[in-house]
């Protein structure tokens, strides 16, 4: 009967509650939060008498896996609307059944019960932090540093030994033409196209690639070959341009996750510096784990 439920959100079941509130966060909780005040007055559904809400399906919704929340919401809707029915009369059954005085179901209603008041807390602190003001500061900071929006335009000679792109090297300090020699002796794709790899921002290349190439001058080509994965490198540096400020809203979503990642590495932090937690080591569990088999 709760199998459809189960298979929706069995995957948050494990997560943390770092993972979740992130989550809960960056599809729209925040920015959603005037909506759901809304949602609460609109019922879906009624059983036995008691009401389901909008908002109940909305934030089941907003927990699914990712390939189900980019269908459109009518494809699935229905369904959890199914689930919470069925969900609300299983629980009912089982209250009837006696099983709120079971041990074990004590347990785990207690667990769901403090990860349900992590994660609202943790969300009510976010939306502190995460406002239009703290975004459009964050924007501010990231289009003043232009270096973090600076590309380059290179062509680049790959061939497979260290000695073979040194004599390359020399020719290319003799006179010889880089594009002329691309085409003859790169290895790479590009090289037909006299090894041209176009504009390109940092985070676009290899490390290692990324660090010679930016550090060139206009017009200047490697004085030593540079070693990546997949062999030596030759590079020519043709261009240099500071790419043009991307609009806000393009970024609103990073810059959110940002600013989100950044305050609740602050809470957990704080909530853990006053605290005394002790923990077992994996190897120390699974030790404890085998005594207790062995004692069986």
């Amino acid at each position: 009967m709760l199998s459809r439920l189960t298979s929706y959100l069995s995957w948050t079941g494990q997560r943390a509650v770092r993972a979740v509130c992130c989550a809960l966060l960056l599809t729209g909780l925040i920015a959603a939060a005037p909506i759901h005040a809304q949602e609460q007055k609109i019922k879906v559904a009624e059983v036995n008498g008691e009401a389901i809400f909008l908002e109940e399906v909305m934030k089941i919704a907003e927990q699914l896996p990712a390939d189900i929340r980019q269908q459109p919401l009518p494809n699935y809707f229905d369904r959890i609307v199914d689930d919470v029915i069925d969900s609300r009369l299983a629980a009912a059954a089982g209250n009837d059944a006696g099983l709120t005085n079971n041990p074990e179901v004590l347990a785990q209603m207690s667990i769901a019960a403090q990860r349900v008041l992590a994660e609202a807390y943790i969300t009510t602190e976010l939306r502190k932090v995460v406002t239009e003001e703290e975004v459009q500061k964050a924007y501010q900071l990231f289009i003043s540093d232009e270096s973090a929006r600076e590309e380059i335009k290179a062509r680049h000679i790959l061939v497979a030994s260290e000695a073979e792109a040194k004599a390359i090297i020399a020719e290319l300090n003799s006179g010889a033409d880089f594009v002329s020699l691309a085409k003859e002796k790169s290895t790479g794709p590009s090289g037909p196209n006299g090894g041209d790899l176009g504009y390109f921002a940092r985070g676009a290349m290899v490390p290692s690639f990324e660090n010679a190439a930016f550090a060139l001058s206009v017009g200047s080509h490697s004085s030593e070959p540079v070693q990546t994965q997949f062999g030596w490198h030759i590079i020519k540096l043709e261009d240099k341009k500071t790419a043009e400020a991307p609009p806000i809203e393009t970024l609103r979503g990073q810059l959110q996750a940002n600013l989100a990642n950044q305050a609740l590495s602050r809470i957990i932090e704080t909530l853990r510096a006053p605290a005394s937690i002790s923990r077992l080591s994996f190897d120390e569990v699974r030790a404890a784990t085998q005594a207790a088999a062995n004692n069986q």
